[in-house]
């Protein structure tokens, strides 16, 4: 019974799936332009976002893919280009802007994630921008690249 639940689950999954292609350097190596990813609608029916979760959120005035690194009750903190998470140093290249953030109740910090690119990611369009997100902001969880068939690969972290 359990597995037949899982199949119907799974293909309801694929069904109402979102297909974005991702444009944009921000989330390499983890996503690369002009791959194609299925996002999970239903990944947060009963489950909240959680750290290293990579989403398909609103951002500002767009439609945006990022990492969540901070939930709710975390401190995030910008300084010198270093960022910490209650403490804890992330691994990133050296990022622009100053900041510290208290997530309140149902807030998330999403970051961009390319290292190594020359500091893409300090143009990147996220949290040290336009602040944290609500979780209704927060549309689905990033699921499997289906595209270019070589590239396949699953995304999801549950």
């Amino acid at each position: 019974m359990r597995g037949l639940i899982k199949l119907v689950y799974q293909a309801a999954v694929f069904v109402t799936a979102l297909r974005i292609t991702v444009d944009g350097w921000s989330m390499h190596p983890t996503l690369s332009p002009g791959e194609h990813v299925l996002f999970n609608r239903l990944a947060y029916i009963r489950n909240a976002p959680k750290s290293g979760d990579v989403v398909l959120a609103h951002g500002g005035d767009k439609i945006i893919i990022k990492q969540v690194v901070g939930v709710s009750g975390d401190i995030v903190k910008l300084i010198y280009g270093v960022m910490t998470v209650n403490a804890t140093r992330l691994k990133a290249a050296a990022l622009d802007g100053e900041g510290e953030w208290l997530l309140k109740q149902d807030e998330y910090f999403l970051l961009g994630k390319a290292v190594d690119m020359n500091d893409v990611d300090m143009d990147s369009i996220d949290s040290r921008s336009f602040g944290p997100v609500t979780r209704k902001a927060i549309k689905a969880r990033a699921w499997l690249v289906y595209w270019p068939i070589g590239l396949w690969r699953n995304l999801d972290t549950e």
